[in-house]
């Protein structure tokens, strides 16, 4: 493949084009209150506390113009608003803070409806047109990955995050890798709540320039909160580093068994 590599670089986007593709990310302050009123209203239920609304991923083939995307809106749109959803994760907290959510943001003032208030989403990413995908046995080959490159662009950004009134962490971003072969990006949705469950839910993509296909897996993990809470190291005295709970990559390292379906979309 051709070695040309055109940076990509403003205040606000940064990436690369080479072989044929284009790969940007978007960095962009947090939304307003107008723009967050305006997306509750559309979304029919409260953003989360720190939405990121014009932030984004996109990789793009520059002879197809098949595209994918991560952005904030789309994976709300795919928060469950079902009249079961709010009862999806019952703890006692759960009550409360919708209400408390409600009287804190005082500008939004119609709509607001039962919806999943872990804003979990099992958003894979927005596709163009040009670009299908379909279930198949073939998966990432990640001891490919595992070779050694030239990182020619890397990037890591959120899109939305919630503490849920104090009571855990809600979290979508994703990080990017462009290397001279290809280019691999995990976007993850992470969910803490405390003494009840961690959930990671992973969209893994690959492409390797010239294959003529991308590789998208989507992973789902859960596991009870006192389960991940045995797995933090004992210090000195038996006393627990419990701010490892905050730390998605030691609970991403305990976490496994995640099931996983595998796609393939041909260029």
């Amino acid at each position: 493949m051709s070695s040309k590599v055109e940076k990509i670089e403003s205040d606000t986007v940064g990436g690369v084009r080479l072989n044929g593709w284009e790969i940007t990310s978007c960095h962009m302050p947090i939304l307003n209150n107008s723009a967050i009123e305006q997306y509750s209203k559309e979304l029919g239920f409260n953003v989360p506390e720190m939405i990121f609304g014009n932030n984004y991923l996109r990789v793009r083939s520059l002879s197809s113009d098949a595209a994918l995307e991560f952005c904030a809106l789309d994976a709300l749109r795919m928060v469950d608003t079902s009249p079961e959803s709010s009862k999806a994760v019952q703890v006692s907290i759960a009550q409360g803070w919708t209400e408390t959510s409600r009287r804190n943001r005082s500008d939004i003032t119609d709509v607001i409806k039962p919806f999943d208030w872990t804003l979990s989403t099992k958003y894979r990413g927005s596709t163009s047109d040009h670009l299908r995908f379909e279930p198949t046995d073939r998966g990432i080959d990640y001891a490919r990955l595992m070779v050694r490159e030239e990182i020619l662009f890397y990037d890591e950004n959120v899109l939305y995050e919630d503490d849920l009134g104090d009571n855990g962490t809600s979290q979508l971003s994703y990080k990017v890798r462009v290397m001279p072969s290809g280019f691999f990006i995990l976007l993850r949705f992470f969910l803490r709540v405390d003494g009840v469950l961690f959930r990671i839910y992973d969209t893994r993509v690959y492409h390797e320039f010239g294959s003529g296909c991308i590789l998208r897996e989507f992973g789902t993990r859960e596991a009870a909160f006192e389960d991940v809470r045995r797995q933090v190291p004992k210090k000195k005295h038996d006393d627990e580093d419990l701010s490892l709970l905050n730390n998605i990559a030691f609970v991403d390292s305990v976490m496994k068994n995640a099931k996983t379906e595998s796609e393939i979309a041909r260029l």
